[in-house]
């Protein structure tokens, strides 16, 4: 065998070693490896999140399941990496937005330790100031009308004046506009206090307006129903929520802040629109 043959094999045989010294291993804090891809106890953990599991079962049993559904996600991200879908523009338009999130849950989270929880005087004030949310808290079981915004001032001072959900629809009628009828429950402990004292304060089968995502909802209520909070869960439940008031106040501190000082440049037509308040339909 010649010098250099003798050579390769020697090399080739210091080598191996140390491949065999890379290869990873299910061992210690690794619980498994998918085709060279490790998978951690931490990351097990983590894909369990918060979930509490109950006295009395395996929780090894629990993590075997948990871990197989891993590596099922594993494999078929892989599937999806070797047809080139991790190079396509709406993941990488997904990729971006889950990162803003992400981030943005991090700053949150970040102020929110920054802000000091409420005395009890002054969340006790915030449950006599807030009585929709507290002891006269309702929930509303809604008729409604969903239909497009439309600028119509005709449309709109009909439905200004509607006093039932008949004439409601009589106006939309007359006008072609269409529409889709359904039904939802309202919870007063979800309404502005000054919108939650409006709705308590409409007449039977009045109906009122909303906008929302480009539409106009007519709602009319069908049934009331009294739930109130509490009394022991009214302080804590009033320290949570000026808590998360304190913290997006925050928030909104910073990004106005950062608003201030960016330099944005917009394309002809994608400019904010300007604020002309609520539609003249909505009551």
């Amino acid at each position: 065998m010649s010098k250099v043959k003798i050579g390769l094999v020697v090399a080739t045989a210091m080598m191996l070693p140390l491949v065999a010294g890379c290869q990873k291993k299910a061992d210690g804090q690794v619980v498994a490896v998918v085709n060279g891809q490790e998978i951690t106890q931490q990351q097990l953990n983590a894909e369990l999140g918060n979930t509490q599991i109950p006295q009395g079962v395996d929780r090894k049993a629990v993590m075997a399941q948990v871990l197989q559904r891993v590596i099922d996600r594993k494999l078929l991200v892989s599937k999806a990496k070797a047809e080139g879908l991790d190079q396509s523009p709406s993941y990488l338009t997904q990729i971006s937005r889950a990162q803003d999130g992400i981030l943005i849950d991090l700053l949150a989270a970040k102020s929110s330790k920054a802000v000091a929880l409420p005395d009890a005087s002054a969340a006790q004030k915030f449950v006599a100031d807030n009585p929709s949310l507290f002891g006269q808290r309702k929930r509303y079981t809604l008729d409604q009308i969903a239909f497009p915004f439309t600028n119509d001032p005709a449309l709109g001072a009909k439905l200004k004046a509607a006093q039932t959900m008949a004439e409601v629809e009589a106006a939309l009628k007359s006008s072609n506009i269409q529409f889709n009828r359904g039904s939802s429950v309202l919870d007063s402990a979800a309404l502005p206090p000054d919108a939650a004292q409006k709705i308590a304060s409409l007449k039977p089968n009045e109906p009122f307006l909303v906008p929302q995502n480009g539409q106009l909802i007519a709602s009319v209520i069908r049934n009331t129903e009294a739930e109130p909070v509490a009394e022991q869960q009214a302080t804590p439940v009033a320290t949570q929520i000026l808590r998360r008031q304190a913290v997006e106040a925050a928030m909104k501190k910073d990004l106005d802040a950062e608003r201030a000082k960016a330099k944005i440049e917009y394309q002809p037509g994608f400019e904010p629109p300007a604020n002309k308040g609520a539609p003249a339909a909505a009551k």
